[in-house]
Formats: C-alpha cells, structure tokens, sequence
C-alpha cells in the first residue's frame, strides 16, 4: 500500500519525514530513498506483532494539505509498504454508533492526530483502567445474592 510522507528539508540528517497516517513515526534520511525505506522500516517495526491494526492511507491530497503537518516548506511524496507479511493481534469488528457519537470521536482522534481505531483503542484501554481503580477504591455493600434478600 502506498502512504504519504511529509519531507521537509534539514541540516544533518539531510531530510526529515512526518507521516500523517502514523504520527507517532518519525523518520530521517540523507535522501528521498533512504527516508522511504527507513518509514516502511519504522511501519513495520511499530505495527508487526502488535494488537494495534495499520490504519487505511490518507490518498486525498486536499486532506494531506490541510493537515497540520504541511506547513508550506516540504512536499508531500508516498512509499511502499508490503503489508502481506506482517502480523496482528487485533480482530477486525463492526459497530453502529449514532452518527454524533461517530462525529465526536474524529474530532478528538483528529485533535489527536491519531486514527478512530487508535482513538477507540485508547479509549477502551483507558476505561479498563479506570474501571479497575473504581472497582478497588468501592467495596461493594452487598458481597452475594443472599444478603441482599
């Protein structure tokens, strides 16, 4: 698949990418070439092996161009990744959520700039957490079904 780089120009290493569609991967290279490689190097380093699922690439480039990371100085190239390879621990799935909830979680992954999926995971991962400090900080009044009678 391909994925947008932003390259920006640099002193040593030469060139500097942000990938949009991984924002916690940046990457560096004294060429084009060597940046390309070492992002789909960083991709599947990051992604191979972990519960986290590679999000879809952003194509649109009126999307790219309105990001925050174009900020008028680099230009926008795509590289390969060979996802045939990799490996994952996430289980795709399928959810209906009423479109405002929908709408509120791109605007907080897009504040983010992280992907709904990431968002979601994030946000699961943190009600677990949470769930647990509650769950350790009350105890119950009641402990069985029998005192409750």
């Amino acid at each position: 698949m391909k994925y947008p780089v932003y390259i920006t120009r640099h002193g040593n290493p030469r060139y500097r990418g942000a990938l949009p569609d991984f924002p916690e991967i940046d990457v560096a290279g004294d060429s084009y070439d060597e940046l390309l490689v070492a992002a789909a190097q960083q991709v599947m380093a990051c992604y191979d092996r972990s519960a986290r699922l590679v999000p879809p690439p952003t194509t649109d480039m009126s999307i790219l161009q309105a990001s925050d990371i174009d900020v008028g100085d680099g230009i926008w190239r795509f590289f390969d990744i060979d996802l045939t390879g990799m490996t994952s621990s996430s289980v795709r799935i399928e959810l209906c959520l009423p479109k405002c909830i929908v709408r509120d979680i791109d605007l907080k992954a897009s504040a983010l700039h992280t992907t709904r999926d990431a968002f979601v995971s994030m946000a699961c991962a943190n009600a677990d957490q949470s769930a647990q400090h509650v769950a350790v900080r009350s105890e119950p009044t009641v402990k069985s079904l029998s005192e409750a009678a």
